[in-house]
């Protein structure tokens, strides 16, 4: 697995949900933009894997299913 930073662009609802429309990531050099499709409600949770704790986005990335975090500072990662 592997952890990558991400810009996000998100909608912040009445309920004060966050709901993450689009990512931008810097991936092996080239700098690309993805739409997030069916992201879940957030998920208190944390990733062993990567090691990021906070909130967890189960989406769609690019038609895979991915792991978006966002952390106790507001810094987004996505696990690949």
């Amino acid at each position: 697995m592997k952890k990558i930073s991400a810009e996000v662009i998100a909608h912040f609802n009445l309920n004060g949900e966050i709901i993450p429309l689009k990512i931008k990531m810097n991936i092996d050099g080239e700098e690309k933009a993805y739409c997030v499709d069916r992201p879940s409600k957030a998920v208190k949770g944390a990733s062993l894997k990567i090691g990021v704790q906070g909130n967890r986005y189960s989406c769609l990335i690019d038609g895979k299913k991915v792991f978006l975090y966002q952390n106790h500072e507001n810094k987004w990662f996505v696990e690949i």
